[in-house]
């Protein structure tokens, strides 16, 4: 486990967003934080995108678990009375309509996939033997990061919102352990984003 990278994202996210005002530098940071760690360490990671015959039965498990809980989310709380500060934080310059497509290709294809390997691949250290600590380490940090933003946009409500963070962090942790690989963790969290960017399309634009 990899304490220094586990406790610089969230340092960076929150400080960045506390010295600017605008979550965007501090997402901007976060992301070249995790591209270089990425390159720096290249040659071990791709020895984590191998696909096995069990690989596909853990990406279907893991993505059917992210997506059926995230289902569960709007009939505990509604997210639309969020709608005003979901356009303030994230789309302080108005034109939702022409971001938000951007800001969701972004998110697949740039957010998504940087962010599961630098948690599952740098921050967890998958070949490490201390297994049990590494989960519970990795998933209180992949949550830590989400409740900072959360937590200084909606105060403990956004702490609370954090708090499926850190069960998702528990279960692709889990999954790239047991398949010895990150596609189904990877996979599963494009899933999740997806979802979220559809929630966020029908709760705040539509």
């Amino acid at each position: 486990m990899n304490w220094t990278l586990a406790a610089a994202a969230p340092l960076i996210v929150g400080g960045l967003f506390l010295a600017t005002g605008r979550i965007h530098p501090a997402i901007l940071a976060y992301h070249v934080l995790c591209a270089v760690m990425i390159f720096r360490d290249q040659r071990r990671i791709r020895d984590w995108f191998r696909w096995e015959t069990s690989t596909l039965r853990w990406t279907v498990g893991a993505t059917v678990l992210v997506l059926g809980a995230l289902a569960c989310g709007p009939l505990i709380q509604n997210p639309s009375p969020d709608k005003a500060v979901f356009h303030r934080v994230l789309f302080p310059f108005g034109h939702v309509r022409v971001a938000f497509p951007i800001f969701a290709v972004y998110t697949l294809l740039v957010h998504a996939p940087l962010e599961e390997i630098f948690w599952r691949a740098m921050v967890m250290d998958p070949g490490r033997p201390e297994r049990g600590m590494i989960l519970a380490a990795n998933a209180l940090c992949f949550g830590l990061l989400h409740a900072v933003p959360l937590g200084l946009v909606l105060g403990g409500r956004g702490i609370l919102y954090a708090l499926p963070a850190c069960g998702a962090g528990a279960l692709w942790a889990f999954v790239t352990f047991r398949s010895r690989s990150l596609w189904p963790a990877l996979v599963s969290h494009w899933g999740a984003d997806a979802a979220i960017l559809a929630g966020m399309w029908f709760f705040f634009i539509r």
